[in-house]
């Protein structure tokens, strides 16, 4: 009677789990980052993210009116893309494209707005941490295509600069995750999580990627300040955030000086594998032009002949692969102008300062994974592509990290037990 009575009750429990919100929240979160980051997914993993961003945003109705009310200058952007269609050099891939990434940027903004933050986070864990692991232990390693260097590579085949990317971000969430732990005193799993932490820091070491391991220290510093920091005073939170402008202010000034330091401690050569030719050739393709660009996602297509160029010059096989200038601002006023990356860059100004309020008004988890995460990516701008994509998962990222600035500060979550 009582086994029968317990068989009975369990899928009614498990009903009443799968029901909860924050467990919604954080298997979406999973779901739609793990089917893009593999590469090996491909048009695959691109509709069934699609397929779960459309369900996410039926159960979440009243969320998607929050997102774009409060989060709506994140999309001037993506509206810029779209209306680059009119002017683009090939309109049609320019508009498929646009279209993708506005969805893309959407879906971040979403669970930028999700009820509970900890579950977004607690979701990107599972599938960031998950992932790495296992390609750490799987020991995708191969020769670097630039030096020769033995590189480990991601389960999913992508290369190794993505798999850096990921497993640093998978390094970032461990560490908040075991923050949690510890308030907690949840000693087994704060272990794992330290555990784990280690495992991906290690696995974007062996990712041979100079940029990302320099990001992964200068964020992973940031997010240990912001944790320690989050329950203090507002007034001691403020004078941390005026120095920190402060000192991002003087890195900008000082920018030539610590990528020549960075060069020399990674080995790269002055010409840092071939970017400077791209940027110096980039330099005449922006003068034809300068304004509006030849439209997002207009460049690298197999009928320009600039960008044929550039695959014989630099022996690329495979044209209209993920081929980019390695630097996102050059990129972004190649495709859409100088108007467009000033967009872009302000969308970004206004979304790190109203994270920058967040932490200084709560002590908000969540407010310090997603301005640690902001560093790891804005780190990378000026030699590699960090700018909104196609259906990708740093792109997700990106806008719910930029997103969450505008979440809502009630007096709960000012209060020492902020549930985000």
């Amino acid at each position: 009677m009582s086994t029968a009575l317990a068989i009975a009750t369990r899928p009614s429990v498990l009903r009443e789990v799968a029901s909860r919100q924050s467990v919604q929240d954080g298997t979406f979160a999973a779901l739609l980052v793990a089917s893009r980051i593999p590469a090996n997914l491909g048009t695959l993993g691109g509709l069934l993210f699609l397929v779960l961003a459309a369900l996410y945003a039926a159960l979440r109705i009243e969320q998607c009116r929050d997102a774009m009310a409060r989060c709506w200058l994140q999309l001037c952007y993506p509206a810029f893309a779209l209306l680059s269609t009119l002017w683009a050099v090939y309109p049609a891939v320019t508009l498929r494209a646009s279209i993708q990434m506005s969805l893309t940027a959407m879906i971040g903004l979403l669970l930028s707005q999700a009820a509970r933050p900890r579950a977004v986070l607690a979701g990107l864990f599972v599938a960031y941490a998950g992932y790495t692991a296992i390609s750490l232990a799987a020991g995708n390693i191969r020769p670097d295509g630039n030096d020769g260097a033995m590189a480990l590579y991601g389960l999913g085949g992508e290369a190794k600069n993505f798999f850096a990317e990921t497993s640093a971000t998978a390094t970032l969430l461990a560490m908040v995750i075991a923050n949690v732990c510890v308030e907690r005193r949840a000693v087994a799993v704060g272990m794992l999580s330290i555990a784990l932490a280690a495992a991906c820091a290690l696995a974007t070491v062996r990712a041979h990627s100079a940029g990302a391991v320099a990001s992964l220290l200068l964020s992973a510093g940031l997010l240990g300040v912001l944790l320690v920091l989050r329950r203090r005073s507002p007034a001691a939170k403020l004078a941390f955030t005026g120095a920190l402008v402060g000192l991002l202010l003087l890195s900008a000034l000082l920018f030539q000086p610590l990528l020549a330091m960075v060069q020399e401690m990674s080995g790269k050569d002055a010409g840092l594998t071939g970017r400077g030719y791209l940027w110096y050739r980039a330099q005449f393709i922006i003068a034809q032009r300068p304004l509006l660009g030849v439209g997002y996602f207009g460049f690298w297509n197999p009928a320009n002949a600039d960008a044929i160029g550039f695959w014989r010059y630099f022996d690329v096989r495979q044209e209209g692969t993920a081929f980019s200038f390695h630097n996102s601002y050059i990129q972004t006023i190649v495709e859409t102008g100088y108007f467009g990356v000033g967009i872009m860059v302000a969308t970004w100004i206004a979304g790190v300062l109203a994270l920058l309020r967040r932490f200084v008004l709560t002590p908000s988890l969540a407010t310090c994974f997603w301005l640690a995460f902001l560093a790891l990516q804005f780190s990378k701008t000026p030699v590699e592509l960090v700018r909104p994509g196609t259906l990708t998962a740093p792109t997700v990222m990106l806008f719910a990290a930029l997103g969450f600035g505008w979440f809502p500060i009630t007096r709960l979550s000012v209060g020492r037990r902020s549930p985000c």
